[in-house]
């Protein structure tokens, strides 16, 4: 899904979208990626996520194979996602860390996306309030998976009250889907720093949203450390690895001279 030429997505089903109740819109959603089959695999966990994602299928496997082999390699650090919806990509976090200690941090309103800022431009306005996710269907898809729920946290509220006090620890993947330039600068502040070598950040919006984009260019000119992977194809994921040189402890997350 690419921006339209000011900075934002067309709507489907957009005077529909407006007729029907926000909170109706989750499992809608779910009824329609059910019927269509819309990013259906049978193998786990993919089969068990779809109707719970907007994610491609690249961005799932994208996110499965980083956190698997997270795992697999022992890079030790907590999993976070800012901009969970029903939870699918949650789920696929989840997944990897079923027998593992570390913990799978969760982060959002579930109100829909918050006020848009001029750097988004004006055809974000049509999302603002849009895109409703509900908490209920992330449990849900997360006992699909057999996550350990002791070890997931969630963090219900807008990013300008939960973010500043999180305690997450290290990091070692970072999901980003909160399509606006405000969240996602704010995330990248937060998070950045906590990251550990060897560690992930994927950004789901980078090619749907102007101020997304401008956000995370904005973060990577500072730290020209950083070298961001975009697949321009289709649904293709958008990533970074962390380096070895970074420093979590360095002002802002630079690395350390």
């Amino acid at each position: 899904m690419h921006a339209e030429g000011d900075g934002a997505p067309k709507q489907a089903y957009a005077r529909l979208r407006k007729a029907i109740p926000k909170t109706w819109h989750p499992y809608l959603r779910a009824l329609r990626k059910r019927v269509l089959r819309e990013n259906f695999v049978p193998d786990e966990p993919y089969c068990h996520v779809y109707a719970f994602t907007q994610a491609s299928l690249p961005r799932q496997r994208s996110i499965h194979e980083k956190t698997a082999a997270l795992v697999a390699e022992g890079i030790a650090g907590d999993f976070v996602e800012c901009g969970v919806l029903d939870g699918g990509t949650a789920a696929l976090m989840a997944y990897a860390i079923r027998a593992d200690d570390r913990r799978l941090h969760l982060f959002d309103a579930w109100q829909g996306l918050p006020q848009s800022t001029k750097e988004d431009g004006e055809a974000a306005l049509k999302w603002v309030g849009d895109v409703v996710g509900s908490p209920k269907r992330v449990v849900s898809v997360l006992r699909k998976v057999s996550a350990r729920m002791d070890r997931v946290v969630f963090h219900k509220g807008w990013y300008d009250d939960t973010l500043p006090g999180s305690d997450t620890g290290p990091v070692a993947f970072l999901h980003i889907d909160c399509d606006f330039y405000d969240p996602t600068k704010l995330v990248l502040e937060t998070f950045m720093p906590r990251m550990v070598p060897g560690g992930w950040v994927q950004i789901d919006d980078y090619l749907s949203f102007q101020g997304c984009r401008l956000a995370v260019d904005e973060y990577l000119a500072k730290h020209p450390e950083l070298t961001l992977t975009v697949d321009e194809t289709p649904g293709g994921a958008i990533h970074m690895r962390i380096p070895a040189s970074w420093s979590a402890s360095g002002e802002g997350g630079r690395a350390s001279a």
